[in-house]
């Protein structure tokens, strides 16, 4: 070949790739693999229960309870019904209260203890009832509202068209008012379906009395199915309903509980 010197040999490639494969391939070796195991006891081996009572205790050999009998298993660590650990004892009974029993099954003695037992319930219910509330006034900045429609519930309890409220920051229960009190009549209107109050004094009536006589007039319906007219407040229950007014000025009442 030219621009070579010397001798040159030629390689016959095929022939070299046949010397490099082995003439004798190798049978597939049938051998298992071994299995590396931990040191322990030697395992068991679980038969075939014989017994019926064989399989009871096989099966609970293999299945765990919880304090409440459901069925988990062996490797659960809580309970796949309730959620509690296994092996958690199972709660006490504190005990179901007492139900009242009929009246057919007290004696005359229990019926009288329990006829004074209820008086005293309705008596100091009464006496609550009757107590005045008492009355947070608001101090330095605050902001003054006048009801223009029935029904608004707030500081436990429902406020009338023409009653005042006077609360600010500073006041304890000033939390309480921040989720409506602010709001405009537009507001108002998308929440309750009215506007339920306005800023500044009540421009109406100042006293429930001077309403003597306008009421509507209505009707209640008696047991026995007939209506019976109303006539509204009477004088007196207005007046009162004046004083009550008075005291309370424009304060918000404390809560009843706590």
């Amino acid at each position: 070949m030219a621009g070579l010197s010397g001798p040159q040999a030629v390689i016959d490639v095929v022939a070299a790739s046949e010397r490099l494969v082995p003439s004798v391939v190798p049978e597939p070796s049938t051998e298992q693999p071994r299995r590396l195991e931990r040191p322990g006891p030697e395992p068991t081996e679980i038969g075939a229960p014989e017994t019926t009572a064989d399989a009871g205790q096989l099966l609970s050999a293999l299945e765990a309870r919880c304090s409440f009998g459901h069925l988990n298993s062996v490797d659960s660590r809580f309970c796949s019904s309730c959620g509690l650990p296994l092996g958690l004892s199972a709660p006490s009974q504190v005990g179901s209260p007492a139900r009242p029993r009929p009246l057919a099954e007290l004696s005359p003695a229990e019926r009288d203890e329990r006829d004074r037992q209820h008086a005293e319930a309705l008596a100091a219910a009464a006496r609550f009832e009757a107590q005045p509330p008492q009355l947070l006034p608001a101090e330095g900045e605050t902001m003054l509202i006048h009801f223009v429609a029935d029904g608004l519930t707030a500081f436990g309890q429902v406020w009338y068209r023409g009653q005042e409220l006077e609360i600010g920051p500073a006041h304890p229960r000033w939390s309480e008012a921040l989720n409506w009190i602010t709001l405009s009549r537009f507001e108002q209107a998308e929440r309750w379906g009215e506007q339920k109050f306005d800023h500044g004094p009540w421009p109406g009536r100042r006293s429930y009395a001077d309403g003597l006589g306008s009421f509507e007039q209505l009707s209640v319906t008696a047991p026995d199915g007939r209506k019976v007219p109303y006539a509204g407040p009477s004088e007196a229950e207005l007046r009162a309903a004046d004083e009550a007014e008075r005291r309370r000025g424009r304060a918000v009442p404390a809560p009843a509980f706590g």
